[in-house]
């Protein structure tokens, strides 16, 4: 039987650290994110699994990942256990700036994403 491929219906997305403990951004004085640039960002995601089960090797879920309002990648996951499955894009932006993040399948779900260049270091004079 040849896989099937489904655009999937994602139900929330999200931008978090790749690694955990990065130093690569952090929260402003309103206790919101942002990240630095060219520093990985997961743009994280949950689909509905649409009571296709984790042991169905044959139906793929399609997503898109859009970034103002240009497609940037794709990829297919299969289904996990339970009633909807959790992936993410990984995804480096190149300059400061706040972008709208769009991950798309059978509906759109978006987010935006602060980018914030890093504080500049001073460095001391030698003693």
């Amino acid at each position: 039987m040849a896989p099937t491929y489904r655009d999937a219906t994602i139900n929330s997305v999200e931008a978090t650290a790749t690694v955990s403990g990065s130093t690569g951004g952090g929260r402003d004085e309103k206790g919101n994110v942002y990240f630095f640039p060219d520093v990985s960002v997961s743009i994280g995601y949950w689909f509905d699994n649409e009571g296709v089960p984790s042991s169905d090797w044959d139906t793929h879920f399609k997503a898109q990942l859009w970034i103002n309002g240009e497609q940037v990648g794709k990829k297919q996951d299969l289904s996990a256990g339970g009633p909807q499955t959790y992936t993410f894009f990984a995804h480096k932006f190149p300059a400061a700036g706040t972008y709208k993040v769009e991950v798309r399948g059978k509906n759109s779900k978006s987010v935006d994403v602060t980018i914030k260049n890093p504080p500049v270091q001073e460095k001391k004079a030698a003693q």
